[in-house]
């Protein structure tokens, strides 16, 4: 008998040694069989822009490349397989909702870059919450796009033009000027355009002066044709009103202003310009009123009319990490992508590469707390109102 109990007791430990055995095992050819999971990202940018604001095609999917290698060098996340799909937004409020339902049908995105032009970025922000996918994008800088309610799933990774209304607010109570107006490029002549990026930039430019002033001076034109106005008859118009003038327009339209203001003798510390130009190149900062194909006589004007003119632009990164990424986009995306001269990427690029460090980081913690990939609510408020460190900024969002 008591042979008998010892064998049993044997036989009971083997018996409970295989069985943890097995579930180690189990738990380990588990592990191994795990299949990753398939993140799809949607890019909705134009192929093809002539708009300072809006990069090349090459130039930002090369950024979202150069940010998915970095999240898995860095193991921001693991297990995760990252595809990128790409549509042709083509700044169009009709065609980039179009393709961002095409790409909802067809399963090809859990979150979207872009679009990056107002009225291809409004549509999509807003069907975006019914669909449950995060939209993520450099643009969207329009003072509407700050109401949550209509646009719940939408993250901006550039502010918003009210910020540069506020620094222009703050340039005006720094200096004691109160009687301020604007001069704004629009879609006049065509207007089946729609409004231009320009009016969107200035209407919380108008909302801050109506501080200063009940009811600010103003005067629109169309800059791609400028044939059609006298910039004379409209700054004589501006000097009857005010004493600073803001202008929202292309840097070709605002050295004609300028060179028209010059004329008139406006340069001669009566007056201030404020020229918000906020994606200007390296090159064009430094020599804004130069233009190769002019008269050395236009040139001067331009020259001495300038000094009477103010630039409120975006603050360009200086780390080597910025210049580092610049020249692996440069490297990467070809000669061809960049104007002969141009040292470095625009602020856009580099925003599409934080966006990706940003997702990768709100969805890790997603998957950590067991919720689904394909919760667009749970990764959106987790890229909200937070601080991290990007590779060329310190992003917050």
């Amino acid at each position: 008998m008591c042979s008998f109990r010892m064998n049993s007791e044997m036989l009971m430990n083997s018996l409970g040694l295989g069985v943890i055995f097995f579930v180690l095992c189990w738990i380990s050819i588990a592990k191994s069989d795990a299949s990753p999971v398939d993140i799809k990202l949607g890019v909705l940018i134009p192929a093809v822009s002539t708009k300072e604001d809006i990069p090349p095609k090459t130039r930002a999917l090369t950024a979202i490349q150069i940010g998915l290698e970095k999240v898995r060098r860095e193991g921001v996340v693991s297990g995760i397989n990252f595809t990128v799909n790409y549509r042709d937004s083509n700044c169009s409020g009709t065609l980039g909702p179009l393709h961002a339902m095409d790409m909802y049908y067809k399963n090809e995105s859990h979150v979207f870059f872009g679009p990056l032009c107002t009225f291809a970025t409004s549509a999509v922000a807003r069907y975006s919450p019914y669909w449950g996918i995060p939209v993520i994008t450099p643009g969207a800088r329009a003072e509407g796009f700050k109401d949550k309610e209509e646009y719940r799933l939408l993250t901006r990774m550039t502010g918003s033009y009210s910020n540069t209304a506020d620094v222009v607010y703050t340039i005006l109570k720094y200096f004691f000027w109160e009687r301020a107006g604007i001069i704004l490029h629009n879609n006049l002549v065509v207007p089946e355009l729609a409004d231009a990026e320009s009016y969107f930039l200035c209407k919380p430019v108008y909302t801050v002066l109506e501080r200063t002033a009940a009811r600010p001076w103003y005067s629109q034109i169309d800059q791609n044709h400028m044939e059609k106005y006298n910039l004379g008859t409209i700054l004589q118009e501006a000097s009857r009103n005010c004493r600073i003038v803001v202008l929202c327009a292309s840097a070709d339209s605002v050295r004609e202003i300028m060179i028209k203001a010059h004329e008139l003798n406006f340069d001669n510390g009566e007056y201030v310009f404020l020229n918000i130009d906020l994606f200007s190149s390296k090159e064009d900062s430094e020599k804004p009123w130069y233009r190769e194909n002019d008269t050395t006589e236009r040139n001067q004007k331009a020259k001495k009319a300038y000094e009477a003119l103010m630039t409120v632009t975006l603050r360009k990164p200086t780390s080597p990490e910025y210049r580092n990424f610049s020249e692996e986009v440069k490297k990467r995306a070809g000669n061809d992508s960049f104007a002969y001269g141009e040292d470095e990427v625009n602020s856009f690029v580099g925003a599409f590469h934080d966006a990706v460090i940003l997702y990768a980081l709100a969805l890790n913690e997603t998957l950590a707390n067991n919720r689904s990939i394909t919760n667009g609510t749970e990764i959106t408020h987790r890229m909200w109102n937070r601080t991290f460190e990007g590779e060329l900024f310190q992003a917050i969002t």
